[in-house]
């Protein structure tokens, strides 16, 4: 009678016949590895990338919505800008397109934060931030429900302002230095001769002066860095560029929504530049450069031709 288990010709168990891998076959499978990884990575980033940019659009969509609603309960005008900064002698001067919460009113009668005209129209702050920032701005919706009575904790001041990550027009001007012509933001929903369609954009600019002599943008580009966020400002990507600043050699993809609701994308070389005015009418740029000022903002071209 045979005892114990099937045994193969040879006389030894398949059990003990089972080796491992030899070294060429590990290279080979780490090397398979290595090429599915180099070929996936990039396309989980360009996913990534593109999931970004769709919630980007949204969130620019729903400040359409809002300040178009806005409008609509208020004899078709958009809200004031708050772009703005009271002066000595009843008379004031204008600030970044960034600004959402200034530190004082600039005359009797108008409010010096977003909030206090749109809150109602739009309750979550988080779609007043780009969501390709490198971090969020850490009190964006405490801005967003105390309004005028905002207060950073971080400062000792108690007319606190706010900058976001995207760029605010309606009811703004500035300079189109490029054109030599001020830029009028949409002042109502049915439009007037002289005045841009142009609600919002993703901020992309240089020689700010948190980042002098840099190109700056909440969206990701190219050999960006980040430059931290302040007291008043998000975190946004910088980057210098070596030789004469040329925006469109950035290679980056920016969105920008306008008064029929619609958001659209553009690139840095099809954008002309925006300053911040010195003047009430847009004519005369304000000091910006040395990186001690605004800087420039790349606004799509398309946004310069008049409304209606």
């Amino acid at each position: 009678m045979r005892r114990g288990g099937r045994q193969s010709g040879n006389g030894k168990s398949p059990i003990l016949n089972a080796r491992g891998f030899t070294l060429v076959e590990l290279l080979v499978v780490i090397g398979v590895l290595a090429l599915l990884l180099g070929v996936l990575v990039p396309v989980l980033n360009q996913a990534r990338r593109a999931a970004r940019s769709m919630v980007g659009g949204q969130r620019q969509r729903e400040v359409v919505l809002a300040v178009s609603l806005y409008a609509g309960d208020h004899q078709g005008r958009y809200p004031e800008s708050v772009a703005t900064a009271a002066m000595l002698g009843r008379t004031w001067r204008w600030q970044e397109p960034r600004m959402m919460k200034a530190c004082q009113p600039r005359a009797s009668g108008y409010q010096c934060s977003m909030a206090s005209y749109l809150r109602a129209y739009l309750p979550k702050a988080v779609a007043l931030s780009c969501p390709s920032s490198p971090t969020p701005y850490p009190y964006l919706e405490d801005v967003w429900r105390t309004g005028e009575l905002w207060d950073n904790p971080q400062t000792g001041f108690t007319d606190d302002s706010v900058l976001g990550s995207y760029c605010f027009y309606w009811n703004y001007v500035g300079c189109l230095s490029e054109q030599e012509r001020p830029f009028l933001g949409p002042q109502t929903d049915a439009g007037r001769p002289g005045c841009s369609r142009l609600l919002i954009s993703d901020y992309f600019g240089f020689n700010h002066w948190r980042s002098p002599d840099a190109f700056g943008s909440c969206e990701r580009f190219a050999r960006a860095e980040v430059t931290a966020e302040t007291d008043e400002a998000p975190a946004h990507w910088v980057h210098n560029p070596q030789g004469q600043p040329d925006q469109a050699g950035v290679h980056l993809k920016l969105q920008a929504g306008f008064t029929d609701g619609h958001v659209e994308a553009y690139r840095p070389s099809e954008t002309t530049v925006l300053e911040v005015s010195e003047t009430l009418d847009g004519t005369t740029p304000t000091f910006s450069g040395v990186g001690l000022g605004p800087g420039l903002f790349y606004i799509p071209r398309s946004a310069t031709a008049s409304g209606r």
